[in-house]
């Protein structure tokens, strides 16, 4: 009996011993599996892009096919995938995991219609890459926004020298997609516009398609209001004989740009006009394009009266505005000031209002008389007077100058003693919703 129960535990111990073995065998084998290989997707994921930041190729694919094998319907595996296939210029394996990372991401996340697009783009398969994001088109995504943006503007790039209006649709696409975005792209895009409007434009002219090239213009001016396509507009009115349309367009580009228009052009223009009034003996309009012509070269004299020594101090032109009504005052506030020894017993100032050249309103104030004469060297004090005729529509812009006469004859005879344009300053207009 006790030899029996000797080999029992003989057995037991060895049973026990096999299994310690065993146990520990198998706690050897997990603590190395645990510490080779990662437990989460998280870190297989980071020891994937990891491999392909230090460009280990062969490693980052394995890493992430080993991921595909335990999650092939991740959506950032795919993307990771097919970023690499591109690192490695392989896109039409590329394409495959950007295919399947849309699938699994949806609309919703819109890298990889963008990553997609973007090879085809750079293929220059552009109507394919425009399909693709056919999804994504109305997303509120800034970065996505702006890449679908560049993606028409390189589109525009693509087509400027073989189909320039063409490339003015996709320039206009891409700048709707830069609004509220890139600031400084939506500018730099509305500046390849207005250019590619002006090449069109210069080659109608060469070809001799006049009216096609004014057309081409006047749209541009539609889109974007620029002193390049009014300067160009000018200059084709000159060329042709149509003075009024020139002037007016010489004067636009001016206001917007002073330095693109060529003044000499300008200013001589001016002159022509004024020597044509001259020649029908209207006084008042040559001195008008004279005294506009002289402001562009800066050499307007102070205006004095010949006969009394009158000079004529402006203190303010006015532009009162009643939104309510839509209607424009236009007024003037001066002084007169005798700069003789002399008393003056008979002075008028005749005050009138030109909208485009065209007199509209006039007024007369006296200044000095026999009951109440005009000392020698002293002023009169501030005088203001404005039209009679108010001008409709307070945000359109007009071509306003008032007109200084002086009479100090008998009988009454009016010399024209100044030529004062009305100007004012726009603010900015907001809109409160």
């Amino acid at each position: 009996m006790p030899e029996k129960n000797q080999k029992s535990n003989k057995s037991t111990r060895y049973y026990l011993i096999i299994g310690i073995i065993i146990l520990g065998v198998t706690i050897l084998w997990l603590f190395f599996a645990f510490k080779t290989k990662p437990l989460t997707y998280n870190d297989m994921f980071k020891k994937a892009e990891m491999y392909a930041k230090q460009g280990q190729v062969a490693f980052a694919l394995e890493e992430y096919k080993r991921l595909l094998s335990l999650y092939p319907e991740n959506y950032e595996v795919h993307l990771g995938l097919g970023e690499l296939y591109e690192k490695v210029n392989e896109p039409d394996k590329a394409k495959i995991e950007y295919v399947m990372a849309i699938r699994q991401g949806g609309r919703h996340k819109p890298k990889a219609y963008l990553k997609l697009a973007k090879i085809y783009c750079n293929e220059s398969r552009y109507r394919i890459a425009e399909d693709i994001i056919s999804d994504i088109k109305d997303t509120k995504n800034k970065d996505a926004r702006k890449a679908i943006g560049d993606m028409y503007f390189n589109w525009g790039e693509h087509l400027k020298n073989t189909d320039k209006p063409e490339a003015i649709r996709k320039y206009k696409k891409a700048r709707e997609y830069y609004q509220e975005t890139d600031t400084t792209s939506e500018k730099n895009t509305a500046i390849v516009i207005t250019n590619l409007y002006a090449e069109i434009s210069n080659d109608l002219i060469n070809s001799k398609k006049i009216k096609e090239a004014v057309e081409i213009l006047k749209l541009s001016l539609k889109y974007e209001d620029t002193a390049l396509a009014h300067y160009k507009l000018a200059r084709i009115y000159e060329s042709n004989g149509k003075d009024d349309k020139a002037l007016k367009e010489y004067s636009n580009a001016l206001k917007l740009d002073p330095e693109i228009t060529n003044k000499s052009s300008y200013i001589k223009l001016l002159v022509k006009k004024a020597k044509e009034f001259k020649d029908k003996g209207n006084d008042v309009n040559a001195e008008y394009y004279y005294s506009k012509a002289k402001k562009l070269n800066s050499a307007l004299d102070v205006p004095l009266n010949p006969d009394k020594k009158i000079l004529f101090t402006l203190i303010a032109t006015k532009l009162n505005e009643d939104a309510d009504n839509d209607i424009l005052v236009p007024g003037i506030i001066f002084k007169v000031i005798n700069i003789s020894k002399d008393i003056i017993d008979d002075l008028k100032i005749k005050v009138v209002f030109l909208k485009d050249g065209k007199p509209i309103s006039s007024e007369i104030v006296t200044i000095a008389s026999k009951e109440s004469p005009f000392k020698g060297d002293s002023e009169s004090s501030e005088i203001g007077m404005y039209s009679n005729a108010p001008i409709k529509h307070v945000f359109d812009d007009h071509d306003l100058v008032v007109q200084v006469y002086v009479s100090q004859k008998s009988p009454k005879k009016w010399k024209l003693f100044r030529n004062i344009p009305i100007t004012r300053e726009r603010k900015p207009i907001t809109i409160v919703d």
